[in-house]
């Protein structure tokens, strides 16, 4: 089964690794802008998502006649123009597996939604565009051309398409992966290459037409789910400019078919939005640790753009201003919790810290 937290360095293997944690902030977008060309020679554009600060680690593991990585990094927007293969001597394919958060990538004209134990397959010649977000975390296999190019039935139509890591090919290529990036380090060069030609026979079968879930730029018999949509919104929960229109966008549906999906909640997509941003107004207001921001700092916070449009809805979904939850006791304050309904659907992380945690 794969962990969902799995990016362990050990150190007896031989690894590059490129960090943030120790880069100081006015250098660190720089930093991590260069450390993600080892990974993407044609990078183009890194651009931070969700007004968060610039946060990364990627190890690059050697194996075999190219390599394994593993990057975890913020969210963020990346754009390549393709690699033109004379350049520096590599032609390929890369491999991508989602261990944590959510991945787009849009790739010879198709566009796929990646999410947990879910792969890609990019050819490193064409122009792409990666967008990750909850904190992403990929392993990225680097797979040459003259290996795979040959074992593949329908090349074009394997690139920028996706195979579910639960069942079939795709749960064997899902275990070998994992397997081989904890190993590598400690395998000699020949088992290496072998190894190698064994995940391009399963990539092959894996990605073969008849096994895709993905047509024409959808995600083919794979909907759109609820989950799906309230994860992109816990995401972006913090910018002003979501929209209905932007989450379905992300989930390449109809405006139309996003509301049917929240028709289980008894709300409507934008209502959702509000209802998730009054409560998490109301988490920071009840905190001491946010006592130093004013009430509007924690409505501009969570999206709000006007102060009375916060204080209205804040009154109507609480019962109560925003000012009274401030000067509630804790025994007041924990009741009133213990009454609202919860609106989230999964284990969402908060997407702000207190200073000094």
């Amino acid at each position: 089964m794969l962990e969902k937290r799995s990016l362990q360095v050990s150190a007896d293997k031989a690894d590059d690794v490129w960090t943030t944690d120790s880069v100081p902030e006015p250098e660190r977008e720089e930093y991590w802008r260069g450390a993600l060309r080892h990974l993407y020679p044609d990078l183009t554009a890194v651009e931070p998502l969700d007004g968060e600060a610039v946060h990364g680690r990627l190890v690059i593991r050697g194996f075999a006649d190219g390599w394994a990585s593993e990057c975890q990094q913020s969210a963020a927007r990346l754009a390549g123009a393709g690699r033109d293969a004379a350049g520096d001597g590599w032609d390929g394919y890369n491999l991508i597996l989602q261990i944590y958060g959510v991945g787009r990538v849009s790739h010879a004209g198709r566009t796929f939604h990646r999410r947990f134990g879910e792969m890609t397959l990019t050819d490193a010649a064409l122009p792409f565009e990666e967008v990750g977000l909850d904190t992403p975390h990929v392993q990225v296999w680097r797979l040459p051309r003259h290996v795979l190019e040959p074992l593949l039935i329908a090349p074009d139509l394997s690139i920028g398409v996706g195979i579910l890591g639960r069942h079939g090919a795709g749960a064997l290529l899902l275990s070998l992966l994992q397997t081989t990036w904890r190993e590598c380090g400690s395998l000699a060069r020949p088992m290496q290459h072998r190894i190698q030609d064994s995940i391009c026979r399963l990539v092959a079968l894996a990605f073969s037409p008849t096994s895709i879930v993905h047509r024409s730029g959808r995600n083919g018999s794979r909907q759109a789910s609820l989950p799906e949509a309230c994860a992109y919104i816990e995401s972006r929960l913090q910018d002003p400019r979501l929209s209905v229109d932007e989450v379905a966008e992300w989930l390449c549906c109809s405006r139309r078919k996003l509301e049917m999906l929240f028709e289980e909640t008894g709300i409507g997509v934008a209502g959702w939005i509000s209802r998730r941003r009054i409560e998490e107004c109301r988490k920071m207001l009840a905190d001491p640790a946010w006592r130093h921001l004013s009430i509007t700092e924690v409505a501009f916070t969570w999206g709000f753009r006007d102060l009375s449009t916060f204080n209205r809805r804040f009154r109507a979904q609480c019962g109560v201003a925003p000012r009274e939850v401030r000067r509630e006791e804790p025994a007041a304050r924990q009741d009133r919790e213990l009454a609202t309904r919860s609106w989230t659907i999964g284990p969402f992380r908060p997407r702000t810290t207190p200073p000094g945690e």
